[in-house]
């Protein structure tokens, strides 16, 4: 059945550590998506004053009379998936999108995966960075071989061309997210990210995944938090063993156990 509502409300997901820099310009280029949007901000351990910014932020919102709401988490576990799933488990809205507190991505280039579902053209969305030529410095060059790894197994996987696996800004609808919570259940634990988590489980529920080109920029604050060796070395592990607890629950769809 699709989706032709286009005045869905949206929820913007938004993991920040150590992005004191940039909370406040988020909050200016963010696009109104939907009847209402709502964003989530999840802060987690910062070592500066991410959580004061968002906390005035969340006090005097400039745009609320635009039909923006705020909401504000601090996070007591660890790791990006975490984040994003406290944050999904506190939306309100129908749709879900992630946006990387560090501004990679634009947070203009949301309005675009909001159409995608809100037209019915698309069931999750995917950020890709490698189809606009990227800002020099956005991403060492061993980090985007391993995202083009990824990309091709998990095309194969998922039987829907896959260009990025890795991008941090995803959409789906709510219902959607927790189909994809209680069928993931086995593999969910281990994925630090929830990218594999997300994406295995559109391609277990037969989701129709679109791409969207984001235009991907370096940081404007801070530092990475990611270590290209020891989280690539992480994440082969952790795709060995997703595919095998994939194929496992894969298995048992198909036996007619859902």
């Amino acid at each position: 059945m699709k989706h032709t509502n286009p005045f869905y409300s949206c929820s913007v997901i938004v993991p920040a550590r150590d992005e004191e820099g940039t909370i406040s310009r988020l909050i200016q280029k963010l696009p109104p998506l939907g009847r209402y949007t709502e964003i989530i901000f999840v802060e987690g351990h910062s070592s500066d004053n991410t959580w004061d910014e968002i906390v005035k932020l969340k006090t005097h919102n400039p745009k609320i009379k635009d039909g923006f709401r705020i909401q504000a988490y601090r996070q007591k576990g660890r790791g990006k998936a975490d984040a994003v799933n406290l944050g999904f488990s506190k939306a309100t809205g129908d749709i879900l999108i992630i946006l990387d507190a560090d501004l990679s991505v634009p947070p203009e280039d949301l309005l675009r995966f909001y159409r995608l579902l809100s037209k019915g053209e698309a069931q999750f969305v995917n950020g890709s960075r490698f189809v606009y030529p990227k800002e020099k410095g956005a991403m060492r060059y061993i980090n985007h071989l391993g995202n083009k790894s990824f990309a091709v197994i998990f095309s194969l996987i998922l039987r829907q061309r896959i260009t990025d696996t890795l991008c941090g800004t995803k959409a789906l609808f709510r219902k959607d997210w927790k189909r994809i919570v209680a069928a993931t259940k086995k593999f969910s634990q281990h994925d630090p990210y929830g990218d594999f988590q997300l994406l295995l489980g559109a391609g277990l529920l037969g989701l129709k995944v679109k791409e969207v080109p984001v235009n991907y920029k370096a940081r404007m604050y801070g530092r990475s938090k990611i270590n290209p060796f020891l989280d690539g070395i992480q994440l082969v592990v952790l795709l060995l063993t997703s595919i095998r607890d994939f194929v496992a629950v894969t298995l048992k769809y198909q036996d007619g156990d859902r």
